[in-house]
């Protein structure tokens, strides 16, 4: 099995960089849902839900699901690709309803 860091190319540097960059945006996403979750406890307001879920589904779900699809299994690059921009797609979609159901 071929690890995506082993089929980069690029300098050593630069591969590190980039995968430390994907791994806090991942932790920054699931931060900001904890938050969210938090703040939904005090207030009860479904459109914070709503917001931290368009979050999710926006930057973190996708980003993980992406590593996992193409380390994992020999699914064909354009069926992550599609399925990763549909659930970005699917995030806009609930962060538009969290912002005009108000």
């Amino acid at each position: 099995m071929v690890l995506p860091l082993q089929t980069g190319t690029g300098s050593t540097g630069v591969l590190l960089v980039l995968f430390s960059s994907l791994l806090v945006s991942v932790i920054l996403s699931f931060v900001i849902g904890l938050k969210g979750m938090r703040s939904y406890r005090e207030s009860h307001d479904w459109g914070i839900v709503l917001l931290v879920v368009g979050i999710l589904l926006l930057s973190g779900i996708p980003t993980s699901i992406n590593v996992v699809l193409t380390t994992f299994t020999t699914i064909p690059d354009w069926i992550v690709e599609t399925t990763v921009t549909l659930i970005r797609l699917f995030g806009l979609v609930t962060i538009l309803v969290s912002i005009y159901d108000q």
